[in-house]
C-alpha cells in the first residue's frame, strides 16, 4: 500500500491502494457551513466606483462523483453579506446602495492527492440589491431587485475525521448590470454593475 493509501485508509475508507482510486473517497453528497470575508463592488455611472468589505456566512449542499484520481460534482450555496455603501448627492441629499446576500449554483471538477482535494469550480450566480435615496429635505424614495452573473474560482478540500473535511475556496462573482431608478428619485441611476471577490472558509459533513 502507498504512503497517501495508509492515509486515507487509516480514516476509515476502504478503497485500492492505486494513486487512480484516491478520488472515490470524495464520492458521495455532502453538506457544510461557512464563513469568510466579501470585498463587494458597485459601479454606477452617476456614482462612480464604490466597495466595501464585510464578513459573510452561509452554507452549501453538493454531489461528488469519484472517477480515478478525479472527481467532478455539482454544489448549491447561500452567502449572506452584509454589504452597503453609500455617498452624498448635490444639493444635500444621499444614495446608499445595498447587497445583503447571495446565491450560486456550480460545478466543481479537481483531483484528489491522498485526503487532499484541489479543484476549480464555475457557474451561475444572483444577488440581491436595493438602493435607498434621501433627498436634502428628508424625503425617500427605494427600489430593489436581483442580479444574476457568472461566479468561478479555486479551492481545496481535505479530510480531518472520516466523515469530516475542510475548505479553503476564492471566488469572483461578476453580475450583470441593473437598472434600480426610481422614477421620482433625486439621483436616476441608469444601472449598476455587481461584484464580490470572497475568501471563505467551510466544514463539510460526507454522507457515505
Amino acid at each position: 500500500m502507498t504512503i497517501a493509501g495508509t492515509v486515507v485508509a487509516s480514516l476509515g475508507f476502504a478503497f485500492p491502494a492505486a494513486a487512480d482510486s484516491l478520488g472515490a473517497i470524495w464520492t458521495g453528497a455532502y453538506v457544510g457551513a461557512q464563513v469568510g470575508m466579501s470585498r463587494a463592488d458597485f459601479d454606477a455611472h452617476e456614482l462612480g466606483s464604490l466597495d466595501t468589505t464585510s464578513a459573510a456566512f452561509g452554507g452549501y449542499v453538493g454531489y461528488n462523483i469519484g472517477l480515478g484520481g478525479l472527481m467532478l460534482g455539482v454544489e448549491a450555496d447561500t452567502l449572506y453579506e452584509n454589504s452597503s455603501v453609500g455617498t452624498s448627492t448635490v444639493g444635500g441629499g444621499g444614495v446608499s446602495l445595498n447587497s445583503r446576500w447571495n446565491g450560486s449554483l456550480r460545478g466543481r471538477g479537481g483531483f484528489s492527492i491522498g485526503p487532499a482535494l484541489f479543484y476549480a469550480t464555475a457557474g451561475w450566480a444572483w444577488t440581491g440589491i436595493s438602493t435607498a435615496q434621501r433627498s436634502a429635505a428628508g424625503t425617500s424614495v427605494s427600489s430593489s431587485g436581483t442580479v444574476d452573473g457568472v461566479v468561478y474560482g479555486i479551492g481545496a478540500e481535505a479530510y480531518i475525521l472520516p466523515p469530516v473535511s475542510i475548505r479553503l475556496e476564492a471566488l469572483r462573482y461578476d453580475y450583470g448590470t441593473e437598472k434600480l431608478s426610481v422614477a421620482s428619485g433625486i439621483t436616476a441611476l441608469s444601472g449598476i454593475d455587481r461584484g464580490d471577490t470572497v475568501v471563505r472558509a467551510g466544514v463539510t459533513l460526507h454522507f457515505k
